[in-house]
């Protein structure tokens, strides 16, 4: 008994001094923790925007389409709504719900992470007018405290007023005044069950579940919104049914600005660190990587063919960072077309060693169980090499190399370029671009920054440092970049895509007075086209063009015509002073001559003979550690087939082997003479006229060749069946052996 009594002794006193030292802790880290009144609502400061070289290019307001919208004029369902999905016991508890508090640090505890939080909406508003997103101990003792203190001043009501006020709801809407009238362009008191539930389901991630950004998990988020409703009581069965019914935005003619940089810059906001959009509620300072004459131009850039929309991006391909941004139809996924082959289908066969630029591939109509591609206008060309393959932009080749190298090394490649694949995706049509929901602009820009970067990746970024309103640093853009391709592949790449621009697709830009490498790509159907794009890069920038209209309005815009007149100019803009570098060949590619004969006539790569004369070379890159084996003889040792000869109607016919890259030394023997009866270029048939009848003749047949150094090299003689010019006719041939 006196020593459970001393274990019980001994407990409690440890218990009371954990919890003297948890006090202790608790009052020591929240000891500077005041609360605010003017924190609660939103700052006149202004959120100053500066240009890459430190200019302010923008002032905006926080609260500037808001209005304080009071609590009684709002409806039931939207306040119903913000409490269905953030803080079903609102009005229940007195600030903190300790028991989803107890749950979540279980989970938490489980998962070794922060996964899971519990914040009630009385702490959320505290978080985001108070305190930073980090999530730390310290952090989370001081927003108890100031929660506790909230509570204890103001009545639910009034906290709620004040939440909805100042909750950031993306695209720099501050408030639910300034959301309704974004969103949905009416005020926040007319809003519907289905538009209240919408709203309510952006604030947990405004980028991620933005209707404009990415419609299906905005739709799916705002359902269950209204699920919950249903399931407080706050809704009934038919009427979550009908709401669940009713379309999410499209479009508001908001959401279409002049100023889709600064609306971008607001996008990365939510997605920097731990900075949240409420650490400029009092005043900050951007930085961006804008070039603002740059950004001018793009936004005026114009011309009188224009029949569509379009968007352009420039990046700094050294920092990744966005110089110029525009766009009438907002920053959408779209699908890519042909512009994602290179992406998805060439680098990462070159970088799998599954093809080089010289491999032959049959250009021909085929099915692959079922899905059947075509070229452009049902042309096919036979047997052509993956560097004219992507150069011209052919379809079946493409899907052809696809198929090979395998769907899953596709998505693996993609992915290191922050390109993810949908389940949906995963199939042959991908080599096309044929995607459900595909890429943004930037994203595909991002990707394309990769070969300009020796094959390494890193995110495009808009926002370069950012300073609060005393100056203090609360972030700074770093280049985490990760190695995607080999400069071996990349260097393939580029070489290939400077000849898309002097001669394939993207021949618009040949007339520029410096080297660019561009790919083009076009999506449509037989009723008009919807997507268009060049992408052009130099070792300095990345151009994105691409033309269409966001409601999918077909035009007959194409990827090589007008987004590349547009690619041209830009570029000519951007070098108006000083022209890009050019990219070279890195050490790891060596340039080979092939046997053009072979590669031409049976689709193989072969070494050149070292002799060969240049009009018999194909020249193309190879990977320094995969040169060709094989090696062509044809012009160090010329060979020939034994030609066949015929005697008919008084004349000796001899027909050459098909071998045009040599010229033949014909001697005819007859009565102990020898003579020579020809000496030159191939001919498919030679013709004997002189010859006398009753008579027997013997041909040699020399084939020789001039080098490339200008000797004359000659092969093997062979030598034909005797023919007898016997009187009789239509004796086609005599062999010598039967005659004797």
């Amino acid at each position: 008994m006196k020593v459970l009594r001393k274990i019980f002794i001994i407990g409690l006193c440890s218990l009371l001094v954990l919890t003297a030292v948890a006090a202790a802790f608790f009052l020591i880290t929240t000891k500077d923790s005041k609360l605010n009144e003017e924190k609660l609502t939103l700052s006149e400061n202004n959120i100053v925007i500066c240009d890459n070289g430190g200019n302010e290019i923008a002032q905006i307001s926080a609260n500037k389409a808001n209005k304080s919208v009071k609590i009684e004029a709002l409806s039931d369902h939207l306040k119903n709504a913000f409490v269905s999905i953030e803080d079903k016991n609102f009005y229940k508890h007195h600030g903190l719900d300790v028991a989803r508090m107890g749950k979540a640090f279980f989970n938490n505890l489980k998962s070794r992470s922060y996964k899971e939080g519990a914040s009630t909406i009385s702490q959320q508003l505290i978080k985001n007018t108070h305190l930073t997103n980090e999530k730390t101990i310290s952090r989370k003792l001081k927003e108890i405290k100031l929660t506790v203190k909230l509570e204890k001043k103001y009545s639910k009501d009034e906290i709620m007023e004040m939440y909805l006020n100042t909750i950031y709801f993306g695209h720099s809407c501050f408030g639910i005044a300034s959301a309704a009238d974004f969103y949905f362009d009416k005020e926040a008191k007319d809003l519907t069950v289905a538009e209240s539930a919408l709203l309510a389901a952006l604030i947990k991630a405004p980028n991620t579940y933005s209707p404009f950004n990415h419609p299906e998990k905005c739709l799916q988020r705002r359902n269950l919104v209204l699920t919950k409703m249903q399931e407080y009581g706050y809704l009934s069965e038919s009427e979550a049914k009908i709401a669940k019914e009713s379309p999410i935005p499209e479009k508001s003619d908001n959401a279409i600005k002049s100023q889709t940089y600064i609306q971008s810059v607001y996008d990365e906001l939510e997605n920097v660190l731990s900075v949240s959009p409420y650490a400029i509620l009092d005043g900050c300072r951007i930085y961006t990587y804008m070039d603002a004459p740059l950004q001018k131009y793009a936004e005026e850039l114009k011309t009188t063919a224009d029949r569509s929309g379009k968007s352009i991006v420039i990046l700094d391909n050294k920092t990744r960072g966005v110089k110029a941004f525009y766009s009438t139809e907002g920053n959408s996924s779209r699908q890519p077309g042909s512009i994602i082959k290179p992406l998805a289908v060439y680098a990462p066969a070159f970088e799998e060693n599954r093809i080089v630029p010289a491999t032959p591939i049959l250009d021909e109509k085929i099915d692959f169980g079922g899905y059947s591609p075509s070229n452009y206008n049902d042309v096919y060309n036979g047997y052509v090499s993956a560097r004219a393959a992507l150069s011209r932009s052919l379809n079946v080749p493409a899907v052809k190399i696809l198929n090979d190298l395998g769907i899953e090394k596709s998505e693996h490649y993609l992915r290191e370029m922050n390109l993810p694949l949908k389940d949906e995706d995963k199939h042959l049509a991908l080599a096309l671009g044929g995607m459900s929901r595909g890429y943004t602009l930037t994203q595909l820009a991002g990707a394309y920054t990769v070969f300009a970067n020796e094959g390494f990746f890193a995110q495009p970024r808009f926002i370069k440092k950012l300073e609060d309103s005393r100056g203090n640093v609360l972030y700074t853009a770093e280049i985490a970049s990760r190695k995607v391709f080999g400069k071996d592949t990349v260097g393939m790449i580029n070489d290939i895509l400077y000849e898309t621009a002097k001669t394939g697709t993207a021949k618009k830009l040949s007339n520029l007075p410096f080297p660019v490498c561009a790919k083009t790509g076009t999506c449509g159907t037989e009723k008009g086209n919807t997507d268009s794009y060049t992408i052009s890069y130099t070792p300095e920038d990345t151009v994105a063009v691409w033309m269409g209209n966001y409601d999918n309005t077909v035009t007959d815009v194409t990827g090589g015509g007008l987004p590349c007149h547009y690619a041209y100019l830009l570029h000519k803009k951007i070098y108006a002073d000083s022209a890009p570098s050019r990219f070279e060949v890195p050490g790891e590619l060596v340039s080979l001559k092939l046997d053009k004969f072979e590669y031409e006539n049976n689709h193989r790569i072969v070494l050149a003979d070292e002799y060969a004369p240049t009009e018999y070379v194909v020249t193309d890159l190879f990977k320094s550690d995969k040169i060709p084996q094989e090696s062509s003889a044809r012009f160090t040792s010329p060979q020939i087939q034994t030609p066949s000869i015929r005697y008919k109607d008084g004349n000796v016919i001899i027909d050459l082997c098909h071998a045009e890259y040599y010229s033949y030394l014909i001697k005819r023997q007859y009565d102990g003479k020898t003579e020579t009866i020809y000496d030159g270029k191939y001919q498919e048939h030679f013709t004997d006229r002189n010859t006398v009848k009753n008579k027997k003749y013997t041909y040699t047949v020399t084939p020789y060749v001039k080098n490339s150094e200008g000797d004359l090299v000659y092969g093997k003689s062979v030598v034909l069946p005797t023919v007898y010019t016997k009187s009789k006719q239509n004796y086609d041939k005599i062999l010598d052996d039967i005659l004797d």
